[in-house]
């Protein structure tokens, strides 16, 4: 059995194509109180990098297991007051993200330079940063008062963030020649909050991906 096996393994790793990837990514995290239906919704932008291992099957069939990195960024400015009290207040929102999904592709050649393809399976999540920095100034009477900081989202004891997440999605593209275009969705099954600190709530992601991937 153990031979059969190896066997097998050095047949698909003679399949195997190294596809590297890149793109934009669009995170939304949804949060709703447990006595409420009332959602409230906050989106973060940013990039993905990364590669799979398309390890051919049988068939249209194939496994891509892979590994990408997230960096999500959000800014926010506000200002207010009158003209002997002012207030203006900047923060910067940075996470980064490291996945491993695990899909099962399905690709259809129209022709030797055109195909089609989709994907789906579970991706694996750990954030490695999610960091808050703050800068805020209120002058009083032309006197000013600056308040400079930053939070750590994904303090055990003070960060409201659970970093580890499961997905659940997919996608699906077209080939031309040795690039891929591809569009896809994935959905966080795991409450996104850390119950710890931020009780009697949950939180869900989800994600848009639009890249590029080169399969040479």
């Amino acid at each position: 059995m153990m031979i059969a096996a190896a066997l097998l393994l050095l047949g698909t790793q003679a399949h195997a194509q190294l596809v590297p990837g890149v793109g934009y990514l669009n995170a939304t995290d949804r949060t709703k109180a447990s006595n409420s239906n009332t959602t409230t919704a906050n989106s973060l932008n940013g990039f993905y990098v990364g590669a799979s291992y398309n390890i051919h099957l049988v068939s249209v069939l194939g496994f891509a297991p892979g590994f990408y990195a997230d960096f999500l960024f959000q800014s926010k400015d506000s200002n207010g007051g009158a003209s002997y009290l002012n207030y203006t207040g900047s923060s910067r929102y940075t996470e980064i993200d490291l996945n491993i999904p695990l899909n099962f592709t399905f690709k259809f050649d129209i022709t030797s330079n055109l195909g089609v393809f989709a994907y789906a399976g579970p991706v694996f999540q750990y954030a490695v940063m999610a960091r808050s920095t703050f800068n805020d100034v209120v002058s009083i009477l032309g006197v000013q008062v600056n308040n400079n900081g930053s939070f750590n989202h994904l303090d055990s004891e003070k960060g409201d963030t659970n970093p580890f997440n499961l997905y659940l999605g997919g996608g699906a593209g077209i080939q031309v020649g040795d690039l891929q275009f591809m569009v896809g969705y994935d959905y966080g099954v795991l409450n996104s909050l850390n119950t710890k600190v931020v009780s009697g709530y949950e939180g869900h992601r989800s994600n848009l991906k639009v890249g590029v991937n080169f399969a040479f």
